[in-house]
Order: structure tokens, then sequence, then C-alpha cells
């Protein structure tokens, strides 16, 4: 792949993507009382939940796959909102590869690779279903 960005100041602007988004796969929200969040989803909202686990649950929002993965906090762990986006691709490993190639740093978040942007949120990739 040949060079697909353009230098203007101190920033880079890209004439295509890293990678090949296809939508949002969830959006990760941590909880300090998780079966009341998931009670208001469920009974206020009227929100399928599709899993649910002592700590996490997935609460479906519309027909497209979207979600939202509520999380039980752990400890006096901060409840920075949100906790993170999982972006939907075709091939999760080839849009970390891209990452890794154009140097954006990716560690473990969970069982996921996962990046950061510049204010600390947490993204990863989530296989097209």
């Amino acid at each position: 792949m040949g060079d697909v960005s353009q230098k203007h100041s101190a920033q880079t602007v890209r004439d295509v993507p890293l990678f090949d988004g296809c939508g949002i796969d969830h959006v990760g929200i941590r909880y300090r009382d998780l079966q009341k969040a998931v009670g208001w989803f469920r009974d206020t909202l009227g929100l399928p939940v599709e899993h649910e686990t002592r700590t996490m649950a997935f609460v479906r929002v519309g027909g497209d796959g979207s979600h939202l993965a509520l999380f039980q906090a752990e400890g006096d762990e901060p409840l920075r909102q949100p906790h993170h986006v999982a972006l939907r691709v075709p091939d999760a490993a080839a849009a970390e590869a891209a990452l890794r190639t154009a140097g954006v740093p990716l560690r473990r978040f969970g069982p996921n690779w996962g990046f950061q942007d510049p204010e600390g949120n947490v993204f990863h990739f989530m296989p097209s279903r």
C-alpha cells in the first residue's frame, strides 16, 4: 500500500481509512449497580437483554446487531463513560494489523486488542456478523 497521507502542519490527513468500518457493534458502559442498570434498560426502555451474567449483560438496540454492553464496575474504578466502543469490521485481525503498521499502539483490553484516542477513550474491533 502506498503513502495515503498528506502532511498538514503537525497532523496527518488520510485519503482512505486505515480499516474498513461497518458500524458500531457495541458501546461498553460500567455501572456501580449492574442489576439496577439491566432492569432499567429492560423494564423502562423495553430493550431486550440478549445475554446476561453476574458481571455483564448485552442489551440489543435495534435490528442491525448493535448492542450496549453493560458491565459491573470493579472496586473503586472510575466510571468514565463510555468504557469502550467496539467498531464492527469485516476482518478484525486485518484492522489491527493496519493500525500497527500505521504506528497506532495496541494493548489488551479484556480478550480484545484495543487502542485509545488522544483523550484515552478505548476502542476495539468486532467482526461483522
